[in-house]
């Protein structure tokens, strides 16, 4: 269980499209970050607070994206600097 997933959307501010593309190259950061979360080894159950209908609408759309394999997830850690 990952609690506080995604740290109000921080977590995942501007990340370089050569991580957000393994994951899926999601509309927003929120998405972005509780995809890591829910594509990662071990975690069943990813915690996120919202404070807002629109917030809720948002994240609701990853209902219709699966989470990233895990060839694509470990690509996120495969980074060139």
């Amino acid at each position: 269980m990952a609690s506080a997933s995604i740290l109000q959307g921080q977590i995942s501010r501007g990340l370089p499209e050569a991580i957000r593309d393994p994951l899926g190259s999601l509309a927003t950061d929120a998405q972005t970050g509780i995809q890591f979360v829910r594509s990662a080894p071990g975690i069943t159950t990813a915690l996120v607070g919202m404070s807002s209908v629109a917030h809720v609408e948002e994240n609701l759309q990853l209902v219709n994206v699966p989470p990233a394999e895990a060839e694509d997830f470990l690509r996120v850690f495969d980074q060139e600097e």
